[in-house]
């Protein structure tokens, strides 16, 4: 692999960045200057013929659709490395410190792209790509300076067993769920261990009408922690609890024609942000620069949407499938904060003994 951590083309890209932040138009001198400087990156991207992805996202049938589609798209063979996240880290932090830079772009949560850019330096800071004008508004604090490109959300929200529940007995809210009438009936992912259910707690915990008196009225209706977030959605199909949270609202798909109901809280709902990162040092920079812009195009974006996955991108929103369009436009709430990890657990355990 070619080891260069940069080549002339990526530099001229500033203009991109300039252009957008000054408003010009298709017409503008800047603006062409920047759409040739552009066409030089694919050029050379062409030239580095591969790009080498890290993702902890295993198996995932839409990740391997949109890296297809990219493939055919700009005839650049993409390299897939899946595992773990804290094994994929390892083997990044491990490599880039024997010099060893193989790794091009990481597909990854904004709160983890933090905190190892942070801790391990394993990812930089890039220029702006074409797509990121487009991206949603919202999500424009979630890039950290250029070092992450958002892609989609997975949005959280409660499940419930539509034949033990009639419709008015079904909490609209997450407020709801503070009535004493839950006691011993709520199933929920375990809130003091990373994962949906501390996820769920932290993004509470920092909503206005939530907080910690919302939680601590949860916690006297004793909910039945777990962590098999697969079983759970089965356990009130089968009529085990009526009702469990946090619940990734697309995995309803996988209990079709069992008696459950998937639930958008009107506070919103708890995300994660998926998106890009582009290595230290990687060895296809042009390249690597493509793919994180290519996940942010229309047409990747849609591949996204057809699940009823969040999408980052703007303009979207009546293009969505009628039948997971209400999962795709879910409101958002919040999403956890590495910076903040220690006080948040703190507050649990406290509350949740």
């Amino acid at each position: 692999m070619n080891r260069a951590s940069k080549i002339p083309t990526i530099t001229r890209r500033r203009a991109i960045e300039g252009a957008m932040a000054a408003g010009a138009t298709a017409f503008a001198p800047s603006s062409l200057r920047a759409a040739d400087a552009w066409e030089q990156t694919i050029e050379a991207a062409r030239k580095e013929k591969s790009v080498v992805l890290y993702t902890a996202l295993v198996g995932d049938p839409t990740l391997k659709a949109i890296t297809q589609a990219f493939t055919t798209k700009y005839g650049i063979a993409v390299e897939i490395l899946e595992g773990r996240g804290s094994d994929l880290r390892e083997r990044q932090r491990v490599e880039q410190a024997a010099g060893r830079f193989l790794s091009d772009v990481t597909f990854t949560s904004e709160g983890q792209a933090r905190l190892i850019a942070r801790e391990d330096k394993s990812y930089v800071v890039h220029e702006a790509t074409p797509n990121l004008k487009a991206l949603k508004p919202d999500f424009v604090k979630y890039t950290d300076g250029g070092l992450f490109s958002p892609t989609m959300t997975i949005a959280y929200g409660m499940l419930a067993n539509s034949s033990a529940l009639k419709p008015e007995e079904m909490p609209r809210k997450w407020a709801d769920l503070g009535d004493p009438k839950w006691k011993g009936k709520i199933l929920c992912d375990d809130t003091r261990a990373i994962g949906g259910g501390y996820l769920m707690f932290f993004a509470q915990l920092n909503a206005p009408s939530l907080g910690e008196t919302f939680h601590e009225k949860l916690a006297r209706n004793e909910p039945l922690f777990t962590r098999d977030m697969r079983e759970a959605g089965r356990r009130v199909a089968r009529g085990e609890y009526p009702l469990y949270m946090p619940f990734i609202l697309t995995d309803v798909s996988n209990l079709k024609g069992l008696p459950v109901k998937a639930i958008i809280p009107e506070e919103g709902c708890p995300f994660v942000l998926y998106g890009n990162v582009l290595g230290r040092n990687a060895p296809h920079p042009n390249a690597a620069r493509l793919y994180i812009d290519y996940w942010l195009s229309e047409e990747a974006q849609m591949m996204w949407a057809k699940t009823g996955m969040g999408v980052a991108r703007s303009g979207l929103d009546d293009k969505i499938p009628a039948d997971v369009r209400d999962f795709a436009n879910a409101k958002l709430m919040g999403t956890t904060d590495p910076d903040r990890q220690d006080e948040g657990m703190a507050i649990a355990k406290r509350i949740y003994k």
